[in-house]
């Protein structure tokens, strides 16, 4: 079971989001919140340049070390 310290480790990192389409469209994104979902592991994430938030799971998400 994840734990809520588990959750929040990532919380504040810039983390680069893959967007499947077409083409692969990657882009920078601070990591907002993290959430357990159907034993899969999502992130709000938001822009580093521009505005919004949204949910993405894990596997789409490359964290910088």
């Amino acid at each position: 079971m994840t734990t809520a310290q588990e959750l929040s480790e990532n919380i504040g990192k810039v983390a680069h989001l893959n967007v499947a389409g077409s083409r692969l469209l990657k882009f920078n994104v601070i990591i907002l919140d993290a959430r357990k979902r159907y034993g899969k592991l999502d992130y709000k994430v938001t822009p580093v340049a521009g505005e919004g938030e949204t949910w993405h799971e894990e596997s789409q998400l490359t964290f910088y070390p």
